[in-house]
């Protein structure tokens, strides 16, 4: 799915600190930009699996840049329907939420995405990693323990039915 250019999530904001044009922003644009930030974002998590022999940069930097669009938007929508919420928004979040539990899951409970962050884990200590790389490396690792990655198949399931 190819988000339309006119949606305002389908580029960074050029104002200071990428602030998002808030005045531009429509309930219209929501849905559109959570669907194709979800495919776009599955597509590159697809690319780092298929990226040759796991390293820190094509596996954990990779995944660092991943999902810029969904996050966009996510950002914007829930600082909205937190503060100034709507039944359009309602409906909206009720949609979304059990669509973006289960992309949740198919990023954090990938079995080939958890095997080569954690080869880079079980190798952290031949691989020279200053202490702020380290610590990302630690954190994708709980993250994704934490999340059930290193569950069987089966567990795996019934977990991403329990978290839809």
């Amino acid at each position: 799915m190819t988000l339309d250019t006119s949606n305002p999530f389908a580029q960074r904001s050029t104002l200071e600190y990428e602030l998002p044009h808030f005045a531009q922003i429509k309930e219209e644009h929501y849905l559109p930009a959570f669907y194709a930030g979800c495919e776009e974002q599955l597509a590159e998590v697809e690319a780092i699996i298929n990226s040759g022999e796991p390293t820190f940069e094509n596996t954990l930097v990779a995944l660092e840049k991943t999902g810029l669009t969904l996050g966009r938007m996510l950002m914007v929508f829930y600082n909205k329907s937190s503060s100034d919420t709507n039944d359009a928004l309602d409906k909206i979040e009720e949609e979304m939420a059990p669509k973006l539990a289960a992309h949740s899951d198919a990023i954090r409970l990938n079995p080939n995405l958890f095997a080569r962050i954690k080869k880079i884990y079980e190798e952290r200590a031949s691989l020279n990693l200053n202490a702020e790389d380290m610590n990302l490396l630690e954190k994708y690792y709980t993250d994704f323990l934490h999340a059930g990655a290193h569950l069987s198949e089966t567990e795996r399931e019934e977990l991403k039915k329990l978290n839809e």
